[in-house]
Protein backbone atom coordinates (compact mmCIF):
# COMPACT_ATOMS: atom_id res chain seq x y z
CA UNK A 1 0.00 0.00 0.00
CA UNK A 2 2.77 2.53 0.73
CA UNK A 3 4.58 1.62 -2.66
CA UNK A 4 1.18 2.22 -4.27
CA UNK A 5 0.62 5.59 -2.66
CA UNK A 6 3.75 6.88 -3.85
CA UNK A 7 2.93 5.61 -7.22
CA UNK A 8 -0.36 7.95 -6.97
CA UNK A 9 1.14 11.02 -6.01
CA UNK A 10 4.02 10.41 -8.81
CA UNK A 11 1.05 10.20 -10.98
CA UNK A 12 -0.11 13.45 -9.57
CA UNK A 13 -2.57 12.76 -6.68
CA UNK A 14 -1.59 14.90 -3.60
CA UNK A 15 -2.69 12.83 -0.86
CA UNK A 16 -3.63 9.28 -0.08
CA UNK A 17 -5.76 8.18 2.88
CA UNK A 18 -5.12 4.69 3.87
CA UNK A 19 -8.82 2.91 3.91
CA UNK A 20 -8.17 0.39 6.38
CA UNK A 21 -8.21 -3.46 5.93
CA UNK A 22 -11.77 -3.88 7.01
CA UNK A 23 -13.42 -1.82 4.47
CA UNK A 24 -10.73 -2.60 1.78
CA UNK A 25 -11.69 -5.75 2.00
CA UNK A 26 -15.67 -5.67 2.11
CA UNK A 27 -17.96 -5.93 -0.54
CA UNK A 28 -19.12 -3.28 -2.57
CA UNK A 29 -21.40 -1.91 -0.33
CA UNK A 30 -19.24 -1.39 3.05
CA UNK A 31 -15.83 -0.58 0.78
CA UNK A 32 -18.18 2.53 -0.55
CA UNK A 33 -19.52 3.50 2.83
CA UNK A 34 -15.78 3.37 4.39
CA UNK A 35 -14.37 5.54 2.01
CA UNK A 36 -17.07 8.13 1.69
CA UNK A 37 -17.07 8.00 5.89
CA UNK A 38 -13.13 8.64 5.82
CA UNK A 39 -13.79 11.58 3.17
CA UNK A 40 -16.12 12.76 5.48
CA UNK A 41 -14.78 12.92 8.28
CA UNK A 42 -11.48 14.95 6.64
CA UNK A 43 -14.23 18.26 6.46
CA UNK A 44 -13.01 19.52 3.76
CA UNK A 45 -13.95 17.43 0.82
CA UNK A 46 -16.70 18.84 -1.73
CA UNK A 47 -16.79 16.74 -4.20
CA UNK A 48 -16.28 12.78 -4.41
CA UNK A 49 -15.07 11.42 -8.11
CA UNK A 50 -15.59 7.85 -9.46
CA UNK A 51 -15.60 5.73 -12.55
CA UNK A 52 -18.53 4.65 -14.16
CA UNK A 53 -19.06 3.17 -17.33
CA UNK A 54 -22.49 5.16 -17.66
CA UNK A 55 -21.31 8.02 -15.96
CA UNK A 56 -24.62 9.15 -16.63
CA UNK A 57 -24.82 10.82 -12.66
CA UNK A 58 -28.97 11.86 -13.31
CA UNK A 59 -29.11 8.16 -14.04
CA UNK A 60 -27.52 6.48 -11.58
CA UNK A 61 -28.91 8.76 -9.15
CA UNK A 62 -32.76 6.82 -9.82
CA UNK A 63 -31.31 3.82 -9.79
CA UNK A 64 -29.99 4.61 -6.30
CA UNK A 65 -32.95 5.74 -5.75
CA UNK A 66 -34.87 3.03 -6.52
CA UNK A 67 -32.70 0.57 -4.52
CA UNK A 68 -33.51 2.81 -1.60
CA UNK A 69 -37.58 1.83 -2.16
CA UNK A 70 -38.41 -0.96 0.56
CA UNK A 71 -40.34 -3.46 -1.42
CA UNK A 72 -36.97 -4.21 -3.07
CA UNK A 73 -35.71 -6.18 -0.10
CA UNK A 74 -39.38 -8.87 -0.84
CA UNK A 75 -38.61 -9.19 -4.50
CA UNK A 76 -34.58 -9.83 -3.45
CA UNK A 77 -35.68 -12.62 -1.07
CA UNK A 78 -37.62 -14.20 -3.65
CA UNK A 79 -34.90 -13.78 -6.22
CA UNK A 80 -32.51 -15.55 -3.72
CA UNK A 81 -34.96 -18.49 -3.34
CA UNK A 82 -34.09 -19.58 -7.26
CA UNK A 83 -30.86 -20.16 -5.72
CA UNK A 84 -28.60 -17.45 -7.66
CA UNK A 85 -26.21 -14.93 -5.87
CA UNK A 86 -27.06 -11.52 -4.23
CA UNK A 87 -25.60 -9.40 -6.52
CA UNK A 88 -28.18 -11.12 -9.45
CA UNK A 89 -30.74 -11.77 -7.53
CA UNK A 90 -30.25 -7.35 -6.73
CA UNK A 91 -30.86 -6.88 -10.27
CA UNK A 92 -33.39 -9.26 -11.18
CA UNK A 93 -35.54 -7.84 -8.22
CA UNK A 94 -34.82 -4.17 -9.05
CA UNK A 95 -35.38 -4.89 -12.62
CA UNK A 96 -38.83 -6.65 -11.59
CA UNK A 97 -39.60 -3.13 -9.67
CA UNK A 98 -38.16 -0.73 -12.41
CA UNK A 99 -40.10 -2.41 -15.32
CA UNK A 100 -37.08 -2.16 -17.63
CA UNK A 101 -33.37 -3.58 -17.97
CA UNK A 102 -30.90 -1.57 -15.55
CA UNK A 103 -27.55 -2.89 -17.15
CA UNK A 104 -26.09 -0.15 -13.95
CA UNK A 105 -26.39 -3.41 -11.71
CA UNK A 106 -24.08 -5.71 -14.44
CA UNK A 107 -21.16 -3.03 -14.86
CA UNK A 108 -19.05 -3.24 -12.04
CA UNK A 109 -17.69 0.45 -11.68
CA UNK A 110 -21.63 1.55 -12.04
CA UNK A 111 -22.31 -1.28 -9.19
CA UNK A 112 -19.72 1.10 -6.99
CA UNK A 113 -20.90 3.96 -8.58
CA UNK A 114 -24.32 3.23 -7.16
CA UNK A 115 -23.23 2.44 -3.86
CA UNK A 116 -21.12 5.71 -3.33
CA UNK A 117 -24.21 7.61 -4.10
CA UNK A 118 -26.15 5.33 -0.97
CA UNK A 119 -23.32 6.01 1.56
CA UNK A 120 -23.13 9.88 0.68
CA UNK A 121 -26.79 9.59 1.53
CA UNK A 122 -26.70 7.64 4.45
CA UNK A 123 -23.96 9.49 6.26
CA UNK A 124 -25.71 12.67 5.27
CA UNK A 125 -22.85 14.33 3.25
CA UNK A 126 -22.83 17.19 1.43
CA UNK A 127 -19.93 15.85 -1.21
CA UNK A 128 -21.35 16.63 -4.76
CA UNK A 129 -20.67 13.27 -7.15
CA UNK A 130 -19.22 13.20 -10.17
CA UNK A 131 -19.27 10.32 -12.48
CA UNK A 132 -16.11 10.19 -14.49
CA UNK A 133 -16.69 7.80 -18.00
CA UNK A 134 -14.13 5.09 -18.40
CA UNK A 135 -11.92 5.18 -21.45
CA UNK A 136 -12.63 2.75 -24.23
CA UNK A 137 -11.44 -1.19 -23.04
CA UNK A 138 -8.92 -0.16 -20.38
CA UNK A 139 -8.65 -3.61 -17.53
CA UNK A 140 -9.47 -3.29 -14.32
CA UNK A 141 -6.63 -3.45 -12.08
CA UNK A 142 -6.97 -7.22 -10.81
CA UNK A 143 -6.98 -8.13 -14.91
CA UNK A 144 -3.51 -6.06 -15.38
CA UNK A 145 -1.92 -7.42 -11.74
CA UNK A 146 -2.11 -11.05 -14.25
CA UNK A 147 -0.57 -10.03 -17.17
CA UNK A 148 3.64 -10.73 -17.09
CA UNK A 149 4.08 -7.17 -18.96
CA UNK A 150 1.43 -4.76 -16.46
CA UNK A 151 4.32 -2.64 -15.63
CA UNK A 152 4.21 -1.03 -19.32
CA UNK A 153 0.26 -0.55 -19.02
CA UNK A 154 1.51 1.97 -15.72
CA UNK A 155 2.10 5.72 -16.64
CA UNK A 156 6.13 5.77 -16.54
CA UNK A 157 6.75 7.41 -13.02
CA UNK A 158 4.41 4.53 -11.54
CA UNK A 159 5.84 1.93 -13.51
CA UNK A 160 9.48 3.03 -11.31
CA UNK A 161 7.84 2.54 -7.95
CA UNK A 162 6.74 -0.70 -8.71
CA UNK A 163 10.04 -1.62 -10.41
CA UNK A 164 12.01 -0.12 -7.27
CA UNK A 165 10.08 -2.17 -4.65
CA UNK A 166 11.01 -5.12 -7.05
CA UNK A 167 14.57 -4.30 -6.76
CA UNK A 168 14.50 -3.95 -3.27
CA UNK A 169 12.95 -7.67 -3.15
CA UNK A 170 9.40 -6.36 -1.86
CA UNK A 171 7.99 -7.63 -5.12
CA UNK A 172 5.96 -8.87 -6.68
CA UNK A 173 4.01 -10.67 -4.35
CA UNK A 174 1.73 -13.52 -5.38
CA UNK A 175 -0.83 -15.92 -4.03
CA UNK A 176 1.92 -18.64 -4.52
CA UNK A 177 4.01 -17.62 -2.06
CA UNK A 178 1.65 -17.47 0.94
CA UNK A 179 -0.28 -20.63 -0.48
CA UNK A 180 1.35 -22.78 2.59
CA UNK A 181 1.27 -19.92 5.24
CA UNK A 182 -2.51 -19.27 4.33
CA UNK A 183 -3.96 -22.91 4.18
CA UNK A 184 -1.75 -23.61 7.13
CA UNK A 185 -3.72 -21.17 9.06
CA UNK A 186 -7.47 -21.98 7.61
CA UNK A 187 -6.88 -25.59 8.89
CA UNK A 188 -6.03 -24.57 12.24
CA UNK A 189 -9.40 -23.04 12.42
CA UNK A 190 -12.41 -24.24 14.10
CA UNK A 191 -16.50 -24.10 13.35
CA UNK A 192 -16.65 -21.11 15.40
CA UNK A 193 -13.59 -19.31 14.34
CA UNK A 194 -15.20 -19.30 10.50
CA UNK A 195 -18.40 -18.50 12.25
CA UNK A 196 -17.30 -15.12 12.60
CA UNK A 197 -16.07 -14.65 9.04
CA UNK A 198 -17.55 -11.62 7.22
CA UNK A 199 -20.09 -12.75 4.97
CA UNK A 200 -20.45 -16.24 6.74
CA UNK A 201 -24.01 -17.38 6.30
CA UNK A 202 -25.87 -19.90 5.06
CA UNK A 203 -23.40 -23.08 6.09
CA UNK A 204 -20.86 -21.57 3.41
CA UNK A 205 -18.67 -21.32 6.15
CA UNK A 206 -18.89 -24.98 6.95
CA UNK A 207 -18.18 -25.47 3.76
CA UNK A 208 -15.01 -24.17 3.28
CA UNK A 209 -13.84 -24.67 6.47
CA UNK A 210 -14.56 -28.50 5.00
CA UNK A 211 -12.34 -27.93 1.59
CA UNK A 212 -10.26 -25.96 2.94
CA UNK A 213 -8.66 -29.20 4.92
CA UNK A 214 -8.83 -31.01 1.60
CA UNK A 215 -8.17 -28.61 -0.81
CA UNK A 216 -4.03 -28.89 -1.71
CA UNK A 217 -3.93 -25.08 -3.12
CA UNK A 218 -5.45 -21.74 -3.07
CA UNK A 219 -6.77 -22.29 -6.50
CA UNK A 220 -8.65 -25.71 -5.82
CA UNK A 221 -10.24 -24.26 -2.85
CA UNK A 222 -11.77 -21.48 -4.44
CA UNK A 223 -12.82 -23.20 -7.59
CA UNK A 224 -14.37 -26.12 -5.30
CA UNK A 225 -16.05 -23.49 -3.14
CA UNK A 226 -17.22 -21.57 -5.70
CA UNK A 227 -20.91 -22.01 -7.13
CA UNK A 228 -23.92 -19.56 -8.75
CA UNK A 229 -24.91 -18.80 -5.79
CA UNK A 230 -21.38 -18.18 -4.09
CA UNK A 231 -19.42 -16.49 -6.16
CA UNK A 232 -15.73 -16.60 -6.61
CA UNK A 233 -14.95 -12.79 -5.10
CA UNK A 234 -16.93 -13.92 -2.02
CA UNK A 235 -15.07 -16.76 -1.77
CA UNK A 236 -11.36 -15.25 -1.85
CA UNK A 237 -12.51 -12.08 0.86
CA UNK A 238 -14.28 -14.98 3.41
CA UNK A 239 -10.84 -16.96 2.87
CA UNK A 240 -8.54 -14.01 2.96
CA UNK A 241 -11.09 -12.70 6.01
CA UNK A 242 -10.34 -15.86 7.91
CA UNK A 243 -6.49 -15.71 7.06
CA UNK A 244 -6.00 -12.37 8.84
CA UNK A 245 -8.03 -12.59 11.72
CA UNK A 246 -11.15 -10.54 10.07
CA UNK A 247 -14.58 -10.78 12.34
CA UNK A 248 -17.52 -9.83 10.64
CA UNK A 249 -19.50 -6.91 11.41
CA UNK A 250 -16.30 -4.26 11.81
CA UNK A 251 -17.29 -2.93 8.48
CA UNK A 252 -20.52 -1.92 9.64
CA UNK A 253 -18.60 0.15 12.63
CA UNK A 254 -17.50 3.61 11.54
CA UNK A 255 -13.89 3.88 10.85
CA UNK A 256 -12.13 5.31 13.68
CA UNK A 257 -9.00 7.58 12.22
CA UNK A 258 -7.45 8.63 9.39
CA UNK A 259 -4.07 7.55 8.45
CA UNK A 260 -1.76 9.33 5.50
CA UNK A 261 0.06 7.43 3.75
CA UNK A 262 1.40 10.04 0.72
CA UNK A 263 1.46 13.82 0.17
CA UNK A 264 2.80 16.30 -2.04
CA UNK A 265 3.22 20.11 -1.50
CA UNK A 266 -0.47 20.78 -2.24
CA UNK A 267 -1.92 17.60 -0.82
CA UNK A 268 -0.11 18.98 2.81
CA UNK A 269 -2.17 22.52 1.77
CA UNK A 270 -4.95 20.51 1.82
CA UNK A 271 -4.65 18.95 5.23
CA UNK A 272 -3.89 22.19 6.59
CA UNK A 273 -7.35 23.37 5.46
CA UNK A 274 -9.15 20.44 6.44
CA UNK A 275 -10.91 19.85 9.68
CA UNK A 276 -10.66 16.52 10.69
CA UNK A 277 -13.42 14.92 13.09
CA UNK A 278 -10.84 11.69 13.41
CA UNK A 279 -7.84 11.67 14.72
CA UNK A 280 -5.29 11.89 12.23
CA UNK A 281 -2.58 9.83 12.06
CA UNK A 282 0.74 10.68 10.81
CA UNK A 283 3.23 8.34 13.18
CA UNK A 284 2.51 4.37 13.69
CA UNK A 285 2.72 4.54 17.31
CA UNK A 286 -0.35 6.79 17.73
CA UNK A 287 -2.33 3.81 15.91
CA UNK A 288 -1.24 1.26 18.82
CA UNK A 289 -4.54 1.56 21.18
CA UNK A 290 -6.79 0.93 17.75
CA UNK A 291 -7.88 -2.60 17.29
CA UNK A 292 -8.33 -1.89 13.77
CA UNK A 293 -5.04 -0.08 13.07
CA UNK A 294 -3.32 -2.88 14.56
CA UNK A 295 -5.40 -5.44 12.29
CA UNK A 296 -4.22 -3.40 9.90
CA UNK A 297 -0.82 -3.51 10.80
CA UNK A 298 -0.75 -7.49 11.30
CA UNK A 299 -2.22 -8.11 8.09
CA UNK A 300 0.63 -6.09 6.20
CA UNK A 301 3.12 -8.15 8.47
CA UNK A 302 1.31 -11.16 6.67
CA UNK A 303 1.55 -9.94 3.25
CA UNK A 304 5.61 -9.52 4.27
CA UNK A 305 5.77 -13.03 3.83
CA UNK A 306 5.35 -12.92 0.46
CA UNK A 307 8.42 -10.94 -0.70
CA UNK A 308 10.86 -12.41 -2.81
CA UNK A 309 14.01 -11.54 -0.74
CA UNK A 310 13.70 -13.15 2.45
CA UNK A 311 15.76 -10.31 4.33
CA UNK A 312 12.50 -8.00 3.33
CA UNK A 313 10.03 -9.69 5.65
CA UNK A 314 9.93 -8.60 8.88
CA UNK A 315 6.41 -8.38 10.56
CA UNK A 316 6.74 -4.95 12.44
CA UNK A 317 7.11 -3.00 8.62
CA UNK A 318 3.94 -1.32 9.25
CA UNK A 319 4.64 0.12 12.72
CA UNK A 320 7.94 1.85 10.85
CA UNK A 321 6.44 3.58 8.04
CA UNK A 322 5.76 6.78 7.59
CA UNK A 323 3.96 8.80 5.38
CA UNK A 324 5.95 9.66 2.11
CA UNK A 325 6.11 13.24 1.55
CA UNK A 326 6.72 14.56 -2.22
CA UNK A 327 9.01 17.68 -2.87
CA UNK A 328 7.83 20.55 -4.85
CA UNK A 329 3.72 20.23 -5.60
Amino acid sequence: KHARARAAVACGVDLVLELPLPWAMASAGDFARGGVKLLHALGSVDCLCFGSEGADIARLRQVAALLRRPELDLLIREELEQGVGYALARQRAAQRLAGEDLPELERRNDILALEYLLALEGCGSGMEPAALPRCGDYPPASALRRRADFLSALPASAAEVFREEARQGRGPVRMEALEGAVLARLRCLEEDDWARVPDAAEGLEKRLMRLSRSACSMEQLVREATTKRYPAARVRRMLMAAFLGLEGGVARQEPGYLRLLAMNGRGREALRDAKPTLPLITKPARGKNDPVFRLEARACGLYALGFPDRQQRAGDRDWKQTPFIADGD
